[in-house]
């Protein structure tokens, strides 16, 4: 019976089942492992996107004649320089922006019932909205309700994402430091415990891995920058309030792709409803223009055809990962999957090459 590949299948799902049943009765076991996994993957999870967007400066240097170690203090003093001259440059106007908007907030709720009641006014776009002759107020006022719940719940998500990198901040410059001189080492010892004859199959597959997310997470924050500070000086050009904060928002949510956009954009547009129907319309198309601009000459030479995933399987990707792990899922659902399609693939080439 063992000699049948069917049965031999079986029984190993059945052997995997086994044990990961025995681990679920002895979880108390590893509880003290999983509180440390909770403590560390925050620090861990930052440090490894700035490793991927510092090392190649490392390299640099150290082709210069210039140390890891030497390299990577001297990277660490420039970028602590420039977020000072940052923090002296924008943080006074940030922190304004950010006092005024949560002062005014009743103000918006406010200004946003004015247009609401002036929308109401237009017969056209209320016979549209409501064609049994409702309450064009009641609708637009439950869209609105809606969105903003949307969004705060993803910002809520990313305020407390961006908390818990503050508290950690002290432990991700030492775990990043250690990974810019020691990360090229990691490979080499991983390879080293693998049997001989998978260690050129190791070696390929983890420099494909290593390739792809540098393209992918560098490429992510690129776009995301150079959006954001497009969309900084539409805002400044068309007098949209608090242009820094809402820039600012936007970027970080473009990390997501395709549904990040949309969710940044909602405090924006929601801003602008309160100002006049002109600057909503001028936000809304300055973000699409902003965005395509960014999709069209800047993600084409960042991403390359390193990321070759299907947009309908992101959709998908990015649901599941915001149903699994909220905004962080989504966040890593695409370099996980990217992972694990290049391990599927090369284990299914090197299994189609020795058994054909």
């Amino acid at each position: 019976m063992l000699q049948n590949k069917f049965f031999r299948l079986c029984f190993g799902i059945i052997l995997v089942l086994i044990i990961i049943n025995l681990m679920d009765r002895v979880g108390y076991l590893f509880s003290p492992l999983l509180v440390m996994f909770q403590t560390l993957f925050v620090p861990i999870l930052i440090s490894g996107f700035l490793y991927y967007m510092i090392r190649p400066l490392v390299h640099f240097l150290e082709k210069k004649g210039i140390k890891r170690a030497v390299g990577t203090l001297l990277i660490y003093f420039v970028i602590t320089s420039l977020a000072v001259l940052f923090v002296v440059a924008f943080g006074p106007m940030l922190q304004t922006q950010i006092q005024n908007f949560v002062a005014n907030v009743p103000d918006l709720v406010e200004s946003t019932k004015v247009q609401i009641e002036k929308l109401q006014q237009n017969r056209l776009l209320a016979a549209y909205f409501t064609k049994d002759h409702g309450d064009l107020s009641t609708k637009i006022s439950e869209y609105v309700n809606n969105a903003i719940t949307y969004a705060t719940n993803y910002l809520s998500d990313m305020i407390s994402f961006m908390t818990s990198i503050l508290l950690l901040i002290t432990t991700i410059p030492i775990i990043l430091y250690y990974l810019l001189i020691g990360g090229h080492r990691a490979m080499e010892n991983v390879i080293g415990m693998l049997p001989k004859g998978y260690t050129h199959v190791a070696r390929e597959t983890l420099e494909e891995i290593d390739g792809v997310l540098s393209g992918y997470i560098i490429g992510r924050i690129l776009i995301s920058v150079g959006l954001g500070a497009l969309i900084y000086v539409g805002f400044l050009v068309i007098g949209l309030p608090y242009p820094l904060l809402l820039a600012i928002i936007i970027a970080f949510t473009n990390l997501i792709p395709f549904i990040g956009p949309i969710i940044g954009a909602v405090p924006a547009l929601i801003v602008a409803f309160t100002q006049s129907y002109p600057m909503m319309l001028w936000v809304g198309l300055l973000i699409v223009v902003a965005q395509q601009l960014d999709d069209t000459l800047l993600a084409p030479h960042v991403f390359g055809k390193r990321m070759d995933v299907h947009p309908l399987t992101i959709v998908l990707l990015l649901l599941v990962g915001e149903n699994l792990a909220g905004i962080m899922g989504m966040l890593l659902a695409i370099p996980i999957y990217m992972v694990v399609k290049i391990v599927l693939m090369r284990m299914n080439r090197l299994f189609v090459f020795r058994y054909e």
